[in-house]
């Protein structure tokens, strides 16, 4: 069995590939604020045959440290950690620094283009919101990280002395202060991921379609729509990735 292992920013995610090559869901939990090794403790306590772990990390190298001891001592293996390359799994990265693109990213892409080759816009509504565009041959053509909405709304109560966003909901026309910030934040990032889409093609043409995936999804489907929800297309493209590494015989990076 290999274990894969999406260690986002604020959760982590984990999946698993059976014999028969098919992802089996895990868990995830956020990680911020618990002691990680326990909680891996809890969650990966009855996992059993781990062949390999493969690691699609954007923490930092303390975090991957913390995380790659407990895979060699729970399982005996060396974590393989998954870095941005410059080609590989059918995608072209746009990066001049292959690996400065994060490999969350990259290996969406790589899900994303497997399961359907065409242009079009990969949204993830995580801690920080990307916005990328892929083309049908594989090819990123560059993308953009703005704010979440949740991180606009904090970044506008703290530096304000009287606005407060609590309980505060979408509006098309607010008319209180914490409507106005939900909304406004909405707009902000739904604004981002239009005016981008829009790029790509000449006026009149076809937009292309949007991906949307991530925590904060659910708030901006309904400004999107229609959109394709996607779920956990990292791990799918860590599947990829583990598949043919393991075809080509690569070595464990740890």
């Amino acid at each position: 069995m290999k274990l894969l292992v999406d260690f986002g920013n604020t959760r982590l995610k984990w999946a698993s590939v059976a014999a028969d090559g098919q992802l089996r869901p895990g868990g995830v939990f956020a990680h911020a604020d618990v002691p990680l090794v326990a909680e891996l403790r809890r969650e990966w306590g009855g996992l059993a045959r781990v062949q390999s772990a493969w690691i699609a990390s954007v923490v930092s190298s303390a975090h991957e440290q913390e995380l790659a001891a407990f895979v060699r001592e729970r399982f005996g293996l060396a974590a393989r950690f998954v870095r941005s390359p410059a080609a590989a799994l059918g995608i072209r990265n746009a990066y001049a620094q292959p690996e400065r693109l994060g490999v969350d990213r990259f290996l969406a892409f790589a899900a994303a283009h497997a399961r359907h080759a065409r242009l079009q816009v990969l949204v993830s509504a995580g801690t920080a919101l990307t916005i990328d565009a892929l083309d049908a041959d594989g090819s990123h053509l560059g993308g953009l990280i703005v704010a979440s909405p949740q991180a606009m709304r904090l970044a506008v109560v703290a530096g304000t002395a009287r606005v407060d966003a609590r309980g505060g909901q979408f509006s098309q026309r607010p008319r209180s202060t914490a409507d106005a910030v939900v909304t406004g934040s909405l707009y902000a990032a739904a604004g981002a991921i239009e005016r981008f889409r829009a790029s790509l093609v000449a006026a009149g043409e076809t937009l292309p379609p949007i991906l949307l995936g991530g925590g904060g999804a659910d708030e901006l489907e309904p400004l999107l729509a229609p959109v394709e929800r996607v779920h956990d297309l990292v791990l799918h493209g860590l599947a990829l990735w583990a598949g043919d590494a393991a075809a080509a015989g690569a070595p464990a990076d740890d």
